[in-house]
């Protein structure tokens, strides 16, 4: 009975087996008659830095090429990217919309007079079902181009990486990760410094 007792407290508690539950996600800027940027992009314009987006077409083969950025310097990483690329469209759950709530993870940028935050994309790992899902507010993601899709999916996927390795992790080390992706200045001029970055996770 003890036994039975204490295999019934296990699963009730999801705890116990879930890798991590997220319930906060990838962030967007959302203005009056502006276009909506993915969080990070928008700090990344805030604190001068030079995104250069891939000159691909889909946000799938731009999140392609973002990949292949990680991939001089660590070809696990860049495989490990490319397999949950591969398994993307069968993981998104497609929502109405979501609350803002959750860890006070989205920063201190100052929001200009009409914007707001939405969350764009909420993912969720219980490694008691072999489940990995991304949520994604439909009329959010339909707002964006290809290049802020692209910068959300790599955000999932690098918060999924930095998550698997410490459930208690938040997006701002998320985002400064995806802001040096996405600067190839950056990258090109300190070589070194983006490689220890892309082993740090």
């Amino acid at each position: 009975m003890k036994h039975l007792l204490a295999l019934i407290v296990l699963l009730a508690a999801p705890s116990a087996f879930a890798q991590y539950v997220v319930r906060n996600g990838g962030y967007v800027v959302s203005c009056l008659n502006q276009p909506t940027v993915a969080l990070e992009m928008a700090e990344a314009k805030e604190e001068g830095i030079n995104v250069q987006y891939s000159p691909a077409r889909s946000y799938q083969a731009k999140v392609s090429d973002l990949i292949a950025r990680i991939r001089p310097v660590n070809s696990q990483k860049a495989l490990k990217y490319t397999q949950w690329l591969k398994q993307w469209p069968q993981q998104i759950r497609w929502k109405a919309s979501f609350a803002l709530e959750g860890p006070n993870d989205q920063g201190d940028m100052e929001l200009g007079r009409g914007c707001r935050l939405k969350i764009a994309i909420v993912q969720t790992n219980e490694s008691r079902f072999g489940i990995q899902e991304y949520d994604i507010d439909s009329l959010v993601w339909s707002s964006l181009d290809e290049n802020q899709k692209a910068a959300l999916v790599i955000h999932e996927f690098i918060y999924r990486d930095v998550l698997e390795e410490n459930p208690e992790s938040n997006s701002f080390e998320v985002r400064f990760i995806n802001k040096s992706l996405h600067d190839l200045d950056s990258q090109l001029r300190d070589r070194r410094k983006f490689t220890e970055l892309m082993h740090s996770f």
